[in-house]
């Protein structure tokens, strides 16, 4: 996993100050912490698409940065604000890189099956 260039100041000129300091409690450790989780999370992603991974390009610094406001977001139980950050970075990623490879990628999706149940003996029979 690379080591990320991404600070805690560079998420805090993402946010007005105001969201930032109730998204991470005004603790910079939670910001550094929700950047983590998110160069992981893009980290695999990028990789799925066979592409690199390189936080000096601005575009991937940028999804870094709003997977990072997701995490945040995430933290705190705000859904609708993190859900709307973590489509920008799935977007960018798949606009830039091409599809992010899932576990159900392929023509058929996700298996399939029959649950077969026998008939339980009558009573008397």
């Amino acid at each position: 996993m690379p080591e990320t260039i991404i600070t805690v100041d560079d998420l805090k000129k993402e946010l007005n100050p105001d969201d930032f300091r109730t998204a991470s409690f005004a603790d910079d450790e939670v910001a550094s912490r929700a950047i983590h989780k998110s160069v992981i999370w893009v980290y695999g992603k990028i990789s799925s698409t066979k592409n690199k991974y390189d936080e000096e390009d601005e575009v991937v610094k940028t999804i870094v940065l709003k997977r990072a406001i997701y995490e945040l977001f995430s933290y705190i139980g705000n859904e609708s604000r993190a859900k709307a950050a973590e489509q920008d970075a799935a977007d960018l990623i798949e606009t830039y890189f091409g599809s992010i490879a899932t576990k159900h990628n392929d023509s058929q999706g996700p298996s399939t099956g029959a649950i077969i149940t026998t008939e339980p003996p009558r009573y008397g029979s």
